[in-house]
């Protein structure tokens, strides 16, 4: 790392914070030592001197700060320090400089090639100081035969042959970072991004490490691009050469390549003419994309000219996409009778058929309006739609007037067959007399539902239960379904005495003399109950004795 490509070596936040210390002043001054060491006095939260040795040709060979900051190996001190001495470092030329000067052209040639043909490095670093034109010929066809290396028109690749692809691809990518001109690396990566396109359909992309690259090249994109715009260099450049490649299609838009120019919106006059631009191609392009193009433009105004907003949604009243925009800036406003018929609106789009979001939403503006009829009439079309969180919403809104509207409920439920929220409403009541007609209905809710029925219908727990075990058991002819038998047996237990229990075993033993299996299963049932009744009797006689 040397004071002229530090840039490049250091992680981009300390960086920026780094030169913005330098730009602002805080570099007071520098003391030279011995030894090649200077020391650089930073003002931060308190004055930081930073110690940086350099070699003759600028090459940082020790830097370190007074600072408390241990977040990583260079602070932003340092950084101030190093554009600092950038500015004012004069290199002192080596011997070998000296020697080189008084060589003749010739004989430097001579020795280029002789060196270059033997270390490939050393070639592509000579060939960096080509033109960018040249470069950028050079550069496409480098990626040309990187393409027709691994991939054959017509064939797709897989596996191990997309991973071989992209550990190219990776490489060529490292290249481009090399490059001096930003305008140059992002042709580069333009390139690179719409010959990587052209071959999508031809690569199985299972393991996502084309797809991976695809992200990284375009991370890699957008970081040049806010570079550009933060520190304005190329950016009028970078901006006309996107914008150019995006005007290149006069019937489709690339939102990705929109994407990466939306960053420039900060300046007035590049804003404009994205605006123009959007608004030429909404008259053109499939309606399908309409919508994602007002979305792009609404964005753009939102992030950059948001005075205008208003005006922008009042002109586009019409374009459906918008609608969602338009209720957000009524809310934002306090605007809610003019939102509730948009929201209306958007409930009734195809998408949202089944979606009960702007449902929900509606409902929060309501609270919001204090309109008591209406969230007592949503809330009941929430529930019944199967959100059963606005039951409670709808006791609290009712109070004591619920009671009728629950038997409403009730009725609603079963009408509509909606059993499951129908039970969780009975349930949550503790509504016995539905409960026990609901299980009588069907005998399988016994087992959910006989700890809230015992205590009234203690009778008819007991018969219900024996019921539905004696029904299962018709459905089961194998010991596996025995022993399922047997588990509710024991799940029934709890709600009958010794003696029924005992019977009703006795019983199906005498319904079934030829199920081996099932009375093997049932006497491990009499045997439970005896053991139980032999612990419990020594049990009683040990306090007896007591």
């Amino acid at each position: 790392m040397n004071l002229y490509n530090f840039m490049n070596e250091i992680d981009e936040t300390i960086l920026n914070r780094g030169l913005l210390y330098f730009k602002d002043g805080h570099v007071l001054g520098t003391k030279v030592l011995s030894n090649g060491w200077v020391e650089v006095l930073v003002v931060g939260h308190d004055d930081y001197t930073v110690s940086v040795q350099l070699a003759d040709d600028g090459t940082i060979l020790k830097a370190n700060c007074a600072c408390p900051y241990r977040g990583g190996p260079i602070c932003k001190h340092e950084v101030a320090a190093f554009y600092s001495l950038s500015h004012s470092f004069t290199p002192k030329e080596s011997p070998l400089a000296s020697l080189l000067k008084s060589l003749s052209i010739e004989t430097l040639v001579a020795e280029l090639l002789k060196v270059a043909d033997e270390n490939p490095m050393i070639y592509e670093r000579l060939m960096a100081y080509q033109q960018p034109q040249d470069q950028l010929a050079t550069f496409e066809r480098q990626l040309e035969e990187l393409v027709a290396k691994h991939i054959q028109f017509g064939h797709e690749i897989s596996g191990k042959a997309v991973q071989r692809f992209v550990d190219d691809l990776y490489e060529l990518l490292g290249q481009i970072k090399e490059q001096a001109s930003v305008q140059l690396k992002v042709e580069m990566m333009l390139l690179c991004r719409e010959e990587c396109e052209g071959v999508d359909n031809q690569i199985d992309d299972s393991d996502a490490i084309f797809s991976e690259f695809l992200g990284e090249l375009h991370a890699q994109l957008q970081s040049l691009i806010f570079a550009t715009i933060d520190y304005h260099q190329d950016m009028d450049e970078v901006y006309s050469l996107l914008m150019s490649r995006l005007q290149k299609n006069a019937t489709w838009v690339d939102f990705e390549l929109l994407d990466l120019l939306s960053e420039y919106g900060r300046d007035p006059q590049y804003l404009q003419q994205m605006i123009e631009y959007i608004e030429t191609m909404v008259e053109v392009v499939e309606d399908k994309v309409k919508g994602s193009l007002y979305k792009v433009w609404y964005e753009l105004l939102a992030k950059y000219q948001e005075e205008s907003l208003d005006a922008f949604l009042e002109c586009h009243a019409d374009v459906p996409v918008l609608t969602e925009f338009r209720v957000e800036q009524f809310v934002l406003q306090s605007r809610y009778e003019e939102a509730i018929p948009l929201i209306l609106e958007l409930e009734s789009f195809e998408e949202n058929r089944f979606d009960a979001t702007w449902k929900l939403y509606r409902y929060t503006i309501y609270e919001k309006m204090k309109d008591i009829e209406a969230m007592k009439k949503l809330a009941y079309e929430l529930f019944v739609g199967g959100n059963f969180d606005y039951y409670a919403k709808l006791k609290k809104l009712y109070g004591e007037a619920f009671p009728f509207i629950y038997e409403s409920l009730k009725l609603e439920m079963r009408r509509l067959d909606k059993q499951e929220l129908y039970l969780k409403m009975i349930e949550t009541e503790k509504d016995q007399e539905a409960l026990l007609a609901y299980v009588k209905e069907d005998l399988r809710y016994i087992e959910r539902f006989a700890s809230l029925l015992w205590d009234t219908f203690e009778t008819e727990v007991h018969h219900l239960y024996e019921q539905y075990i004696k029904q299962e058991l018709m459905k089961v002819s194998h010991r596996s379904g025995y022993r399922r038998i047997c588990a509710i047996f024991r799940r029934y237990r709890p709600f009958t005495t010794d003696e029924a229990y005992e019977t009703l075993i006795h019983q199906l033993i005498a319904m079934y003399p030829r199920r081996r299996a099932l009375i093997e299963e049932l006497q491990c049932l009499l045997h439970e109950l005896e053991e139980e009744s032999s612990n419990q009797h020594v049990e009683q006689l040990s306090i007896d004795i007591a």
